[in-house]
Parts: C-alpha cells; structure tokens; sequence
C-alpha cells in the first residue's frame, strides 16, 4: 500500500505517493495528466518499487496537494520537480511525465539536464499554434457549483466524451479528481498551451537527456505521437498495442516493464 505525505514550500503542500521513500535506490519522479493526480499510479508503485525509489506526487492544484494562488507556467512546474528532488536530499533522478506532466518533465530535461539522468515521455501532447491558440479560448472552461448538482453530471459527460470506452471504476475516480482540482481544472492545461514547445527545444537541437517515448494504441492523443518523434528524433520509442491513457491503472505489471527495461538496459 502506498505512504502518502507532503512537502512544505512557499507556494503551500505538495502531497506524493510512494512506498519506498525511505530507501536509497535509484529515484524516479512521476508526474500525472491533468486534471488527475498521483491515484493514477498507485497500482503501479508496487512493481516499480523493487528496483527504484519512486515518487508520483500530485502537481500543484491538483489530487491532494494545494491549489495554486496564481497561474503558473511551464517553467514554474519544472522547477518545483527540482524543489521536490531537493527535498529527499537527492541530486540525480530518473524522471517520468505523462501529457501534461510530459511537458513539465521535458522543461525540466532542458533546464536542468545534469539532475536528470534519463526521461520517459507518455504521450506528450504536441500542438501547432493554431491548436494551443484555440483551445486557450474555450477547450476546458471552468464548471460551475450548482445547488442541484448539475456540474456533477457536466464533469461525467465530459469524462465520457473524452473516453467513451470508460468503465465507471475508472470514470469514478476521474470525477473525483476533476472535483479535487475545483472548478478552474484547467490552470495547468493554459500553461502548455502558452509553451511553444517547438521553439523551445529547438533552442538545443536535440534532447539533453536519454529520452524514451511512450505510445498506446487507444491513447486519446496517441495521434500526436508521430508529431514526438518527429520533434525528438534521438529519442527512443515504444508502441503498445491497445494501451490505453490508464495503462497504469489497467496493466501496472506491463507499463512497469517498460519502464524498468529501459531505465535498467543504458544502451539506446
């Protein structure tokens, strides 16, 4: 079972999940989609704890850690990686990402290179302006607290549009997760969109870090993936049949191997 605590910063708590915080292996820093949280991998952690430390934490404004006062950016989530690492004592780290926390993970890759040891990628979305422009203007508006409970019923729609192959076990914790990060779910989705992803990395030329890309067949965003590859060349890629955006929660002990394989077999 997972220990669950948190970490005090300026900005408020962070909370985390982990099982083996104590130990000295390797360390490993997993970070969610939006507007979800660090319960996403709970069924993994126990696979991945026999050969690392890991630590999934919710990202600010999210799960159980506390909301943010003012928007961040992209470069504000990076560095609270680093802030967390610095926190366990711990000056080198393996550090996964998926979608949202994919691109605050790859930040933190070109910010600070020389703490990461390698980066796995989970479907990272990768817009053109045109699509970060458009969805700024209305893909996640806020919700609304209504005495009837109508916002419950907008939130499970919106789950079931977006997944329309869902279970309820798994729509059920979605809902949670989407009423743990209050009616503006959205903030940390705004700050990808103002990042310029393209630009950014093509500052460096190539990706600073070993890098692996994570694909699933049925993934909602599994089209940008040949985008990825195209914007990561370097990096190493992985392809899963059927997998979907939860193959953490529906297939722990197969994601965990991929995982595991590339973080323990150094050759690209």
């Amino acid at each position: 079972m997972a220990q669950r605590g948190y970490i005090n910063f300026a900005w408020g708590q962070l909370h985390y999940r982990s099982i083996n915080i104590d130990t000295d292996l390797p360390m490993l820093i997993m970070l969610h989609q939006s507007p979800l949280s660090s319960r996403n991998y709970e069924k993994l952690l126990p696979y991945l704890s026999k050969k690392l430390r890991v630590v999934a934490i919710d990202t600010p404004g999210f799960g159980s850690s506390d909301r943010l006062s003012v928007d961040w950016e992209v470069n504000d989530y990076a560095k609270m990686v680093f802030d967390c690492a610095d926190h366990f004592n711990v000056s080198t780290f393996n550090l996964f990402g998926r979608a949202t926390g994919s691109v605050f993970a790859l930040e933190a890759s070109l910010m600070n290179s020389d703490r990461i040891k390698n980066l796995i990628i989970h479907g990272i979305p990768v817009y053109s302006p045109e699509e970060r422009k458009q969805r700024l203007v209305d893909f996640a508006p806020p919700f609304k607290i209504t005495n009837d409970g109508n916002h419950l019923e907008w939130i499970w729609s919106r789950i079931h549009d977006e997944y329309p192959w869902i279970d309820a076990e798994l729509a059920t914790n979605n809902l949670k997760d989407f009423l743990n990060s209050g009616p503006d779910f959205a903030a940390s989705y705004r700050s990808i969109w103002r990042y310029d992803m393209p630009i950014r990395v093509n500052e460096y030329g190539k990706l600073p870090n070993r890098t692996l890309l994570i694909a699933g067949e049925k993934d909602r965003i599994g089209f940008m993936h040949e985008r990825a590859v195209k914007l990561f060349p370097d990096a190493s890629t992985i392809f899963l049949k059927n997998a979907t955006d939860f193959i953490a929660e529906q297939n722990p002990d197969i994601f965990a191997n991929v995982i595991l394989n590339f973080l323990t077999n150094e050759k690209k």
